[in-house]
């Protein structure tokens, strides 16, 4: 389970250990929600590319503030037509 501080700003990373060889060209989403939840279409925040991770801000001041003591399940969403793999939940608990 990865753990950050709640006065933290920084990019949480997954990294993809299997996909495409073009995988960084390919549009990623990611919903950072309260373990035990499904993500919904509003969830999703656009996400970026640190090599072979797709990586979003959180933090304050960013579009996810999280709060502290609850953890979080981070779902990534990769669109590569004709499919659109869905990855997670991965443990996010801020401190």
């Amino acid at each position: 389970m990865l753990t950050i501080p709640s006065l933290s700003v920084e990019y949480v990373k997954i990294p993809i250990v299997d996909g495409p060889a073009n995988l960084t060209s390919l549009t990623v989403q990611m919903a950072v929600i309260p373990q035990g939840q499904d993500p919904v279409s509003g969830d999703w925040k656009a996400a970026t590319w640190v090599g072979p991770s797709a990586a979003v801000l959180v933090g304050p001041a960013t579009p996810l503030p999280l709060a502290k003591g609850v953890t979080y399940g981070i779902w990534v969403k990769i669109t590569s037509s004709p499919e659109v793999p869905v990855l997670g939940p991965f443990d996010l608990h801020i401190s």
